[in-house]
C-alpha cells in the first residue's frame, strides 16, 4: 500500500510539474565575457517600449533595482548584474517577440564575466583558473558565489519549472584570441549544460557571436577564424557575424548601436533555426555588395524633351534582369538630394547592386527604376552655390517636369503600367522632401511613397495631407525613414506625428545613423522590397529599428 501511494504521489508531482511548465515560455541561456555582459551604457531608447512578453531571470540580488535573484522581471537593462550596460540579449529578446506569435513569451538568463577566458565556465577546472586570476575578475566571480557556471545552471533549473530552454547564446573569445582549442573547450561547456539540464542537443542550438570585425579595427578579429570552426565541432551551432556592428574607441567592445544590431542577428538566426519566418527589419549583411553568378539588370542614360524647362533633360533608367519589351512593368521614380544629380544614387549607393541582389533572393517585384535630375532648370548641374534660391526653386519646379514631361516620356517609350497602383516615388534628403510633396500632393498619380531623411523643403503636414481620408483610400504604402542622429530628423518626425494623429497608415522607420548613404541604402532596400505587392498594415509599427523619439516642447527640450 505504501509503495502504491509513493508511486501515485510521484505521478501526481510529475503531472503537476508538467502542467506548471509553460511550453510557450521560451528561455535562452547566455554567457561569455564583457561583450555579452554589456560594456556600452544603455540609452533612453533602450528603456522604453518594453513588452512584458520579454522577461529576464535575475541572477544576482539588486536591491537598488528592486530585483531578487531567481525571480522573473520584465526585461529592462541592465540584464546581467546591477550595474552592467547594454547587452546583445536586450535586442535579441526584443527581436524575438516582434516575430513570434503573441502567445509566446521569451526569457533570458545572462551570466557572463568580463575579461574571462572560456576556462571560467569549465565546471571541473574553473577553481584553478579563478585562483590565478586578477582581483577584479575574482570580485566579479564572487557575485556568482565563486562559480558562474554553477549559477547559470542553478538559474536554468529555476527557469525549467516555468518554461522550456530553447537555445544558448555565447559571446566570448577576446581573452582566448589565438587559442586553436577554443572550439573544443566551448564544446565541453555546451555538453555539460546539455547533460546537467537534461536537454536534447538536437533541439537546443548554440549561437556564438564574432569578435568586433576587422573592418572596425579589432585587435582580436583574428579570433573570428577560430570561431568559424565551431560548427565543425558542435553540429547544432551557428556563428553570428559582427560585420557592420560598430565598435567604441578601444576596438574591443561594441557600441550601443553595435549591440543592438548584433542582438537582432542572434534573434534572426534563432528564428530561422526554429522555423519561424521573421519580419526583415533591416538590410542583411552584404546587401549592397556585388555578387557573382546572378542575373543583372541594366542601367542606361536617357534624354527626354522637357516643355517645363525648355530643353532636353537627362535621367538614368534601370531595367530589371530578364527585362522584356513584351511585358509591362510598374515604375519607381528615385530622386536625389540637393547636392546631387541623376547620377547621385549611382555614385553613392549603387542601387543596381542592391536591386540585383533583391531579385536574386526573390524579394523584389520586377520594376523599372527611373533616376532623374530633380533640379528642373536649364543648367541643372550641381555646381556653384547649390543653396541658391533659384536652384532651390528648381527642385519645386521639378513637380511639373515630372508629371508633364518625364512620366509621359517613360510611358510612351517603355512597357509600363499606366496607373497609380503601379507607380511609386522615393527619394533622399531634398529628394525625400520632393517625394512627400509630389507623392502626397498627387495621390491620383502615386500610391507608393517613400521618403528617406526628408529635408526642410518638405511641406508642413497639414499641407501635405489636407484630406487624411483620401490619403487612407489612395495610398498603398507611405514610408518615412530617417537616422536617429540626423539633424533633419524633426521634419520626418513632425510628419509622422501628424499622420499618427490623423490615423493615416504609414511606416515610420527610425534607424541608427546620420544623413548619409548608409541610411539611404537601407531605406531603398526596405522600401523597394515592399513595392507592388500586398502589404500588411498590421505590421507597419513593427519595422522601426529604434524607439520613436519624444515630441519636443515649445522651448526645444526633449
Amino acid at each position: 500500500m505504501k509503495t502504491k501511494m509513493l508511486i501515485f504521489l510521484g505521478l501526481f508531482l510529475a503531472v503537476y510539474q508538467a502542467s506548471a511548465q509553460d511550453s510557450n515560455f521560451h528561455v535562452y541561456l547566455a554567457f561569455g565575457q564583457s561583450n555579452m555582459e554589456g560594456h556600452a551604457k544603455f540609452e533612453p531608447q533602450d528603456t522604453v517600449a518594453l513588452n512584458d512578453r520579454f522577461k529576464v531571470l535575475q541572477t544576482v540580488d539588486c536591491p537598488d533595482l528592486d530585483r531578487k535573484k531567481g525571480e522573473w522581471y520584465t526585461a529592462k537593462p541592465p540584464l546581467t548584474r546591477c550595474n552592467t550596460g547594454l547587452t546583445p540579449t536586450d535586442y535579441f529578446g526584443r527581436e524575438m517577440i516582434e516575430n513570434l506569435p503573441d502567445s509566446i513569451k521569451v526569457g533570458v538568463i545572462n551570466v557572463p564575466v568580463g575579461g574571462s577566458k572560456i576556462e571560467l565556465f569549465d565546471k571541473e577546472n574553473y577553481e584553478s583558473y579563478v585562483a590565478s586570476s586578477p582581483d577584479w575578475l575574482k570580485n566579479t566571480v564572487k557575485e556568482y558565489d565563486g562559480n558562474p557556471y554553477g549559477r547559470l545552471v542553478e538559474m536554468a533549473r529555476i527557469a525549467q519549472k516555468d518554461g522550456i530552454i530553447k537555445g544558448i547564446l555565447l559571446h566570448q573569445g577576446e581573452s582566448n584570441t589565438g587559442d586553436s582549442l577554443w572550439p573544443q573547450k566551448v564544446k565541453e561547456v555546451y555538453n555539460n549544460l546539455i547533460k546537467d539540464l537534461k536537454l536534447d542537443p538536437k533541439k537546443v542550438p548554440l549561437l556564438a557571436g564574432e569578435m568586433v570585425s576587422k573592418e572596425e579595427g579589432d585587435i582580436c578579429a583574428s579570433m573570428n577564424e577560430i570561431i568559424a570552426r565551431l560548427p565543425e565541432v558542435i553540429p547544432n551551432s551557428y556563428v553570428i557575424s559582427s560585420k557592420g556592428c560598430t565598435a567604441v574607441d578601444d576596438k574591443l567592445h561594441f557600441s550601443a548601436e553595435g549591440y543592438r544590431k548584433l542582438g537582432r542577428r542572434y534573434a534572426k538566426k534563432m528564428l530561422e533555426v526554429q522555423g519561424f519566418k521573421g519580419l526583415e527589419r533591416e538590410a542583411p549583411e552584404g546587401f549592397d555588395s556585388k555578387r557573382e553568378n546572378i542575373a543583372r539588370g541594366k542601367i542606361d542614360s536617357i534624354s527626354y524633351k522637357s516643355k517645363t524647362v525648355g530643353n532636353a533633360r537627362k535621367a538614368l533608367i534601370y531595367t530589371p534582369p530578364n527585362y522584356s519589351e513584351n511585358k509591362k512593368y510598374p515604375v519607381l521614380y528615385l530622386l536625389h538630394g540637393i547636392g546631387g544629380d541623376e547620377k547621385e544614387w549611382l555614385r553613392g549607393g549603387n542601387p543596381q547592386v542592391i536591386l540585383d541582389n533583391l531579385y536574386a533572393d526573390e524579394k523584389l517585384e520586377q520594376m523599372i527604376v527611373v533616376m532623374p535630375n530633380g533640379r528642373a532648370m536649364k543648367d541643372d548641374r550641381a555646381v556653384g552655390n547649390i543653396f541658391d534660391s533659384t536652384k532651390v526653386a528648381a527642385f519645386a519646379n521639378f513637380e511639373k517636369d515630372l508629371l508633364n514631361d518625364l512620366i509621359p516620356f517613360i510611358e510612351k517609350n517603355y512597357p509600363v503600367i499606366k496607373n497609380s497602383e503601379n507607380r511609386a516615388i522615393a527619394g533622399l534628403s531634398m529628394g525625400g522632401g520632393q517625394t512627400l510633396n509630389f507623392g502626397l500632393g498627387n495621390l491620383d498619380m502615386f500610391s507608393w511613397v517613400g521618403a528617406f531623411s526628408a529635408a526642410p523643403n518638405t511641406k508642413k503636414p497639414e499641407e501635405l495631407v489636407p484630406q487624411p481620408e483620401k490619403a487612407k483610400e489612395k495610398l498603398n504604402l507611405l514610408w518615412i525613414s530617417c537616422g536617429d542622429e540626423d539633424d533633419l530628423l524633426s521634419f520626418s518626425q513632425r510628419t509622422h506625428e501628424y499622420l499618427a494623429k490623423k490615423n493615416v497608415p504609414h511606416i515610420y522607420y527610425l534607424e541608427p545613423g546620420g544623413h548619409d548613404f548608409k541610411v539611404w541604402k537601407n531605406g531603398l532596400y526596405m522600401f523597394s522590397k515592399l513595392l507592388f505587392k500586398p502589404v500588411d498594415q498590421a505590421k507597419f509599427d513593427k519595422y522601426s529599428l529604434l524607439g520613436i523619439p519624444a515630441s519636443k516642447n515649445d522651448n526645444g527640450t526633449e
